[in-house]
């Protein structure tokens, strides 16, 4: 192994640093410690590699050994300029365990807080006061935040958490370019931005991954359990104390899962430029029981439509929790809710287009939005499309299943159309006692059972719809498929009941 190339040992030692999963981190290490030891050759090649990724996730806490090697960081940059990757994580509540430090290493400690605080603030800004006693008192975020502010070499960060006004504020001020990001643009190599919350209840605040979309490399951002803000679509950027206005970095991908409060982003997609991959699902925050703001697909259209000549893949589902509470009391709130998105005809570049039923073709008579006034499904959908997948499919679905058939009839609008997909609305529990129908209407008693034979009606109409879809999607090369989500276990369905809800699948 010594005779190959330092290029092909690099290559090797890469492969083995970029296996970041958590399960493999004890191998990883170990495995690039043992090469790092073989001879001079295999240090020099293989030492920088071992910081390659460094993990301060969920289950690393930070020790005073951390500290010692943020210390080294700030005193070599060469050193800091070796890690790529990082995942954090922080409990604000809880302090860095240092009671076993020496008396010279608390001095150490102490100096790099002095030394770091002259360098990231200015003597008249308000938060200094607030890092002082944080990194005095030894708490996580802060001294998290001064290995962040030093590892300016990163390409990708990865947060177990995000929520800290200390290390907001380090973000807004690399965003603005302040001091200490004012003299070269901040994190030139930063590609991607992961940040998710495992604590239950809690979430990644939506102004802790703001600043990134002003990052000048920063490509991609992923999120999960997103708490999205509060405040009005139209406000400005702003950290908290003022506003600022600066270029947008280039953002291609924006994927967010479990967003609270949703409305759809409309600020983020709004200082984007040439945004590719948008992907959003509504969720319930979990210590709710009520939807706060609903989803409006018209604010969202009207957002997206820069984005006609770029976008390549669009998303925008709910998850289970949310469609049961959306349909809950009759389906009151669907019809303010469930209104189809406008012709996504002129997005020429849109290959890949995940929607619910009700965003794509109309379900109530009486919706916000006539269906007259949406046009048909055919005229609506872009040349360029090769999937389309349908997801919280309704009951009442033979509407949805005739536009189908005509997308899959036309071979010289769609030519490139390669996969149908549709997936049943998951819903946890029936929506009362008495049946519910498409009109969003409630009957009961006798006139349930007349339903129920509605119903089977309906289910035979659909079976016959549905075989159609299929043979012209087999004739046509498309992969279509049906994906039933079918009913939860703790909800008593009888045999009968289940037939009529799957004989059309």
């Amino acid at each position: 192994m010594q005779n190959l190339p330092t290029e092909i040992l690099g290559m090797i030692g890469k492969f083995i640093a970029l296996d970041i999963d958590e399960d493999c981190e004890n191998i990883r290490r170990s495995t690039l410690l043992a090469l790092t030891r073989c001879c001079r050759k295999f240090h020099r090649i293989f030492e920088p590699l071992l910081y390659y990724h460094l993990d301060l996730g969920y289950a690393h806490s930070i020790t005073g050994a951390h500290i010692h090697l943020i210390i080294r960081f700030w005193r070599y940059p060469v050193v800091a300029d070796w890690v790529r990757s990082l995942r954090l994580y922080w409990d604000s509540n809880e302090p860095i365990p240092i009671y076993e430090a020496s008396h010279e290493d608390i001095e150490r400690f102490v100096f790099l807080a002095d030394l770091a605080l002259n360098k990231i603030f200015t003597p008249i800004e308000q938060f200094q006061g607030k890092w002082k006693d944080a990194l005095y008192g030894f708490k996580t975020e802060a001294w998290k935040g001064l290995l962040f502010a030093s590892l300016t070499h990163l390409e990708r960060i990865e947060f177990d958490q995000g929520n800290s006004p200390l290390f907001t504020n380090l973000l807004y001020k690399a965003a603005k370019r302040e001091q200490p990001f004012h003299e070269a643009p901040p994190f030139p190599f930063l590609r991607e931005v992961i940040a998710y919350c495992r604590d239950e209840g809690d979430g990644v605040d939506e102004h802790f991954l703001t600043p990134f979309l002003y990052f000048p490399s920063v490509q991609s951002i992923t999120g999960y359990a997103i708490c999205a803000d509060d405040s009005s679509d139209e406000e400005e950027i702003d950290s908290g104390t003022h506003e600022f206005r600066l270029s947008a970095g280039p953002v291609k991908q924006i994927s967010l899962d479990d967003v609270w409060g949703c409305t759809g982003m409309l600020k983020w997609l709004k200082v984007c430029k040439e945004l590719e991959h948008f992907s959003i699902e509504a969720s319930l925050r979990p210590d709710l029981e009520d939807i706060e703001k609903l989803l409006d697909t018209r604010k969202l259209y009207q957002a997206l439509l820069p984005f006609k000549d770029t976008l390549k893949s669009l998303s925008v589902t709910y998850d289970k929790k949310y469609s049961t509470c959306l349909y809950m009391d009759g389906g009151i709130r669907v019809c303010e809710d469930n209104i189809p998105f406008e012709s996504f005809r002129e997005f020429s570049a849109l290959e890949h287009l995940t929607v619910r039923h009700a965003h794509l073709v109309s379900i109530f008579s009486h919706a916000a939005v006539k269906k007259p006034s949406i046009g048909r499904l055919v005229d609506r959908l872009p040349s360029s499309l090769q999937t389309l997948s349908v997801h919280d499919v309704l009951p009442d679905n033979s509407g949805l299943l005739a536009e189908l058939l005509m997308v899959a009839q036309d071979r010289s609008l769609f030519p490139d159309l390669k996969s149908l997909e549709l997936r049943d609305n998951p819903l946890d529990s029936p929506v009362s006692d008495d049946e519910t129908i498409p009109d969003g209407t409630t009957v009961g008693g006798a006139a349930a059972g007349l339903n129920m034979a509605l119903l089977e009606e309906e289910a035979d109409r659909e079976y016959a719809d549905t075989e159609r879809l299929r043979r012209e999607c087999e004739a046509r090369g498309i992969d279509m498929q049906w994906f039933m989500e079918g009913m939860s276990d703790s909800e008593d369905e009888s045999e009968d009941e289940s037939e009529v809800h799957n004989k059309g699948h």
